[in-house]
């Protein structure tokens, strides 16, 4: 047993009962977060990559988006904008 176990063992068996229970919620939080960071991670940073080379691709042909004579109005198009309340 490391001995950060040991001391987090010790200072456990000094708490009321109460607070041991608060205190084994918080453990099993921290696990699912780690699970939660081992598995959305991976995705994410793949995701960076094909973003990147997109990009790369986009940037190499240098004509991407020379046909688009108003980027506003492009963009409002391709959006589909359409008024919010409170923001005219």
């Amino acid at each position: 047993m490391s001995a950060i176990i040991q001391k987090i063992l010790e200072d456990m068996e000094n708490l009321p009962p109460e607070m041991q229970e608060e205190t084994l919620d918080f453990v099993r939080f921290l696990k699912a977060k780690l699970v939660k960071i081992e598995t959305v991670t991976p995705q994410a940073e793949l995701n960076g990559v094909k973003v990147a080379t997109i990009m790369a691709e986009l940037a190499s042909r240098g004509t991407a988006f020379q046909t688009i004579k108003d980027p506003i109005a492009w963009q409002r198009e391709l959006r589909q904008d359409r008024p919010l309340p409170g923001r005219e």
